[in-house]
C-alpha cells in the first residue's frame, strides 16, 4: 500500500470512527483489533492486512473499498 493510501484509509477510518462517537478503546473492541494497529492506521503508518480492512469496514458499516476512497459515504 503506497503513501497516499496509507494516509488516506488512516484519514477515513478515524473521521467515521468519530463520526460513530466511538472511543479508540471501544472501537477495538467491536472490531477485534488492537489498539497499536488502530493508532498505526490512523496515522497513516500502517500496511493494513485485507483481514483487518474487512474488520475495521464492518465496524464502521461500510464496505472496504470505501476506507481506500478520498471521499467514502458520510455515515
Amino acid at each position: 500500500m503506497n503513501e497516499n493510501l496509507r494516509h488516506i484509509l488512516g484519514t477515513n477510518v478515524r473521521r467515521l470512527r468519530r463520526a460513530h462517537g466511538m472511543s479508540k478503546v471501544d472501537f477495538c473492541m467491536t472490531a477485534g483489533i488492537s489498539r497499536p494497529i488502530l493508532d498505526k492506521m490512523e496515522r497513516g503508518e500502517a500496511n493494513a492486512q485485507l483481514d483487518t480492512l474487512c474488520k475495521v469496514a464492518a465496524a464502521l458499516g461500510v464496505e472496504p473499498r470505501d476506507l481506500l476512497r478520498s471521499r467514502p459515504p458520510r455515515r
